[in-house]
């Protein structure tokens, strides 16, 4: 995607570079070609023709000039436009996170905000993963970085191919659609009819990802595994020595 964008980048960079070239040429040779009609100097008529000619060609140039001006502001706003929607897409990132790592914030902003979801911290943090995946998304369809065709492929294999992306979607499809516009309503729009035939469909959900070891803890945890059995073996062992003696006291009070 990133290719087909810097591939777009350059054609743009080159056409205008050669409309440039075209208009520095034009005006350099302009003048050498005036010097071709020497033959017509005595001529005051036609040299001012011809005159007026260089001059039409200025214009024409000027012209030219004004409206790459005008298409360079273009693309700085936008790119400008762009810069800013991410900054707050960034901030916004952020802000999730402080909220999956401290369940205590979901609480602080109203979770889980008049969601069909339960207010249950596992299930919101679930909910806000597949949230930052999914502005994402459309963050990179909007901007050109993603296809029609791409986002309903990630959509198919990634975000619907889990209960956690059907739920999510499930809670925020009808506020999505009716809030939008423009190519973020377009994405959301692209989102629902996937979401929609996968339903249809009853396309059955991936196997839950079974959580294995990483190599390098392994060595840890089999360390911390040991120490556990020793503690639990000496509280077992000073458990039942506390045990032995409060029953001998026990059948010493008894016997007497």
């Amino acid at each position: 995607m990133h290719l087909r964008s810097s591939v777009r980048r350059s054609l743009v960079a080159a056409l205008a570079v050669f409309a440039s070239l075209i208009a520095i040429s034009l005006v350099a040779f302009s003048p050498l070609a005036l010097t071709r009609l020497e033959s017509l100097s005595r001529d005051w008529q036609k040299l001012s023709t011809i005159g007026q000619t260089y001059g039409a060609i200025s214009a024409l140039l000027s012209s030219f000039a004004l409206g790459a001006v005008v298409v360079s502001l273009l693309y700085q706003a936008r790119a400008g436009h762009t810069a800013r929607e991410q900054s707050i897409r960034t901030l916004q990132q952020q802000l999730i996170r402080m909220a999956m790592e401290d369940p205590a914030l979901m609480t602080a902003m109203g979770a889980p905000w008049d969601l069909p979801i339960p207010a249950d911290s596992q299930v919101i943090r679930e909910y806000l993963y597949v949230h930052m995946w999914a502005t994402f998304w459309a963050g990179n369809y909007v901007v050109g970085e993603l296809t029609a065709q791409a986002v309903r492929k990630l959509a198919r294999s990634e975000l619907f191919n889990s209960n956690a992306g059907r739920r999510y979607w499930a809670a925020i499809r009808l506020n999505v659609l009716s809030t939008n516009e423009g190519k973020y309503r377009r994405f959301a729009q692209i989102v629902d009819e996937e979401y929609q035939k996968v339903m249809a469909s009853n396309t059955p959900v991936a196997a839950p990802v079974r959580i294995t070891v990483p190599p390098a803890e392994a060595p840890l945890l089999n360390k911390r595994v040991i120490q556990l059995a020793i503690l639990i073996g000496a509280v077992a062992a000073t458990g039942a020595l506390g045990g032995r003696k409060l029953g001998g006291w026990f059948v010493g009070r008894y016997d007497n």
